[in-house]
């Protein structure tokens, strides 16, 4: 186990390492002492082409080739800066505010970058108001295709945050409009945050804009805070925001069960006291109820002497028509041996009698014997039809024989009908027997007490388990006595990467304080003193002896500090080697809040200078002095437009 495991163990005091370390990696608090190195990202080269809409038309066609240093864009007012820098934003950020007008103008977009030594492209097509696009990496072979912006955002979110290895940091935010648990002092409830590669893109771009916020765009809902911590590389801090988050929302879910429980008890509106008088009340009038006992086992015995019956008498109904059939079969056989005996009688009759008769003429027409064709044939030829008949031979052991069959059938068919006659007899009595017992069943069910007793019975049950409810959840709507487990390590677990924090990050937040004032100065506020950056994202100003925070001072030099606080993030973070800022700066109208050209001269000086010393360092700026600009700024890092004519 890692020594911060073993130390919030011990903090805790009564669980052992792999406990701890069980609980913290369910609920997702990450162990962050060792930062990573900080990595570059690199602006190559912006191109986009479409055609301009509205009061002129006309086509698209920009791009600039860039690299490390300082670079600007001069132009006048209105003429397309300022969407130079928020289309570079847009491709590294996978969402962004690009103006309107100009999204419906573009139709394809290309970006080539780095980070570190690896390239990449980011590519976007807009046609018909549909976003497609690719993101091509030099160590992939294929590129990562996305359809509309939230694959866009996906893609560039995920791809940003493993380049850079940056981490997502969990906050709580309290619900603004969520009151403390029915006034009782307990905390309001409130949500898990995540930051991730939205948020801190904020990083890379610096508005010109009246805004309380040191970083990001906003100063509330923690953003600034985050990105501070995660650019500063302060040690140990998602650890100790993953075990607040985690703290919060454990306690948030119990404070709700304990809510929904005391919200039930009260619906239900009786107390304790109130169900255990009702109990007693019910069990009185159960014991003077007649006894429910005794009427069921009177239906359970009528139930068994039921389903006894039943058997049998299927047993019975199956032997009656088994008889009836076997009646049925000797029966058939005996009529069949009857009829051939008669057969067999009558063509020995009819043989005897036709076989002794003698004709003298045709028996149909009466015509003489003499003039029929066959009157010539012999004795053995009929000379009638001139056949030959074939003398039948008389068996007459053959009718003796069937008719002792027949005298043997007739004993038997008589055994037949005799059974089946007891058959059915025994199956009538069975069937009269299960009918009586399926009424006596119907008695002893109807003589059960549907009324009090078995009332009362019901009424018991209830109130029983009403009250174990009750006492259940009057319990549990209390709060505990003391922490839970769970409570207590990631209270521990807080408090321990808390110390860690402090102790480790001090000299670090002094370093970026010093730089921070020395860039200020070098931007212009000749009168700043000190810096001093805390944590929780707060700067306090030292300036003309004076004491005040940024949210004070005025907006040129609020631009100034800005601007000066991201790039001691980077300096002191290549120096440090925790810094997370990646080196690439996109500041708007450098020059917007000078009132004397001077003073930006000054500024875009110091820009060069620091880019010079800074290896690494990108600063894209934007700026509608023209002359500044080309007297100060290498012409080959320069994209300027003619007086009145639009950068693109």
């Amino acid at each position: 186990m890692s020594d911060f495991v073993h130390a919030v163990a011990a903090r805790v005091g009564t669980i052992d390492d792999a406990k701890v370390a069980e609980i913290l990696t369910r609920h997702g608090v990450r162990e962050s002492g060792i930062l990573p190195k900080p990595h570059r990202l690199l602006v190559k080269r912006v191109a986009f082409t479409g055609e301009k809409s509205g009061t002129s038309h006309q086509p698209i066609d920009f791009s600039w080739d860039l690299g490390a240093g300082l670079w600007c864009l001069a132009a006048d007012n209105l003429r397309g800066k300022s969407s130079v820098l928020e289309i570079i934003w847009w491709c590294l950020r996978g969402a962004g505010d690009v103006q309107a007008d100009v999204r419906k103008w573009i139709r394809h977009v290309s970006l080539e970058a780095s980070v570190d030594d690896e390239p990449f492209t980011v590519t976007i097509d807009v046609n018909d108001d549909e976003l497609t696009g690719t993101l091509t990496t030099g160590t992939q072979p294929h590129a990562n295709h996305f359809t509309g912006e939230a694959e866009f955002s996906s893609i560039m979110g995920t791809f940003m945050m493993d380049r850079l290895a940056l981490e997502l940091l969990r906050g709580w935010r309290k619900d603004s409009a969520a009151p403390a648990a029915d006034g009782d002092g307990e905390e309001a409830d409130g949500q898990v945050t995540t930051t991730g590669w939205p948020a801190y893109s904020h990083a890379l771009l610096c508005r010109n804009r009246k805004d309380d916020a040191l970083l990001g765009e906003t100063a509330g809902g923690g953003t600034m805070v985050s990105l501070l911590q995660m650019f500063v590389g302060l040690p140990w801090t998602t650890t100790r925001r993953d075990a607040r988050a985690a703290l919060e929302l454990l306690q948030q879910g119990m404070r709700g069960e304990r809510r929904r429980a005391q919200q039930d008890l009260t619906a239900r509106g009786a107390s304790v006291k109130e169900l255990e008088g009702q109990l007693a009340e019910a069990q009185k009038a159960l014991d003077s109820a007649p006894s429910l006992g005794t009427a069921v086992a009177a239906v359970e015995q009528a139930a068994a002497r039921l389903a006894q019956l039943t058997g049998q008498q299927s047993d019975l109904a199956a032997a009656a028509a088994s008889t009836r059939q076997a009646e049925d079969e000797l029966h058939e056989t005996l009529v069949i041996d009857q009829s051939r005996l008669r057969d067999i009688r009558e063509t020995a009759a009819a043989q005897r009698f036709f076989g002794a008769l003698r004709p003298t003429c045709c028996p149909r027409c009466s015509t003489s014997l003499d003039q029929l064709p066959h009157a010539s044939l012999d004795e053995a030829h009929c000379r009638i039809c001139g056949s030959a008949p074939a003398a039948v031979p008389v068996d007459p052991s053959a009718a003796d024989d069937l008719a002792a069959t027949i005298a043997t059938l007739k004993d038997a068919h008589g055994r037949a009908r005799r059974a089946a006659r007891t058959a059915a007899s025994a199956a009538e009595r069975g069937q009269g027997a299960l009918d009586q017992a399926r009424a006596d069943f119907a008695q002893a069910r109807a003589a059960v007490p549907t009324q009090s007793a078995l009332r009362a019975h019901i009424e018991v049950a209830r109130l029983k388990g009403a009250l174990e409810e009750r006492c259940a959840a009057s319990a549990h709507a209390k709060a505990p006595q003391g922490a839970s487990i769970e409570e207590a390590v990631l209270e521990a677990a807080q408090k321990e990467a808390d110390k860690r924090t402090k102790m480790e990050s001090q000299d670090l937040l002094n370093a970026v304080s010093e730089e921070i004032c020395r860039l200020g100065i070098r931007l212009g506020i000749r009168e700043l003193q000190k810096i001093t950056l805390q944590a929780n994202g707060v700067l306090q100003v030292t300036k003309g002896g004076s004491r005040t925070v940024f949210t004070k001072v005025v907006p040129g030099e609020q631009l100034r500090l800005r601007v000066a606080t991201l790039l001691a993030l980077l300096r002191v973070g290549r120096e440090s080697g925790v810094g997370r800022h990646p080196g690439l700066l996109l500041l708007d109208s450098a020059g917007a809040q000078e009132t004397i050209p001077a003073d930006l001269a000054e500024v875009l000086s110091q820009l060069r200078g620091i880019c010079q010393e800074t290896p690494g360092l990108q600063v894209i700026t934007a700026t509608a002095n023209r002359a500044i600009a080309t007297s100060t700024i290498a012409p080959e890092n320069l994209q300027i437009a003619a007086p009145g004519e639009p950068v693109w």
